[in-house]
């Protein structure tokens, strides 16, 4: 483990690199499905397999990370990413582009967060905050992105009210779960205590 786990009114929250990251990845997935199966996201049997399928391959990024939550032998909440290279491409392709400056990359500037979720019986109790913050601050980076569908109101309400904001949108190439994701940027990175 790259980080202490620490317990807040029960939960348990652990940041995880490399092997060890990989060596949950059955966890990772179950969770993956039970959130991502939901309205308004509806993921479905392709999109499901897709994931188990990238996410081992992604452990291997430099700067991947993996944080859970845990109440007791239950993980109930998880968020991953990884840093983003010189070579990027994440800031190609949008229907705003950015400025070249806002774009380059150095492989610390920037963590992308890839996916992020909480089981639907412990929202609302801090537990994705949690993750969040123990996620971005353990990264080392500057800054953070992620890429969140247009039609999940309700999560999109979220990471403003935490400090993000949208820079651009992008249409996607199959077979992701949605034909255009909002591109959200964090300038304000969480501090954990």
């Amino acid at each position: 483990m790259d980080s202490p786990a620490r317990a807040a009114a029960g939960i348990v929250i652990e940041s995880r690199g490399g092997d060890e990251a990989r060596g949950l990845a059955d966890v990772v997935s179950g969770l993956y499905q039970a959130v991502f199966s939901l309205p308004p996201f509806s993921g479905d049997d392709a999109e499901f397999a897709g994931q188990r399928s990238y996410y081992p391959v992604m452990t291997e990024r430099p700067g991947f990370r993996l944080t859970t939550a845990r109440a007791g032998n239950e993980r109930v909440g998880f968020g991953y990413g990884f840093l983003l290279p010189p070579d990027t491409r994440w800031w190609s392709g949008l229907a705003d582009p950015v400025s070249g400056e806002f774009a380059q990359e150095d492989g610390h500037r920037t963590f992308a967060l890839i996916d992020f979720g909480v089981l639907s019986a412990w929202r609302g109790h801090g537990v994705g905050r949690a993750i969040h913050d123990e996620l971005l601050a353990g990264s080392g980076a500057r800054r953070a992105t992620l890429s969140v569908q247009p039609k999940a109101a309700e999560t999109q309400e979220i990471y403003r009210r935490w400090g993000w904001r949208k820079v651009s949108s992008r249409e996607m190439d199959p077979p992701v779960p949605a034909p255009v994701f909002d591109i959200l940027v964090l300038e304000a990175m969480p501090v954990t205590r």
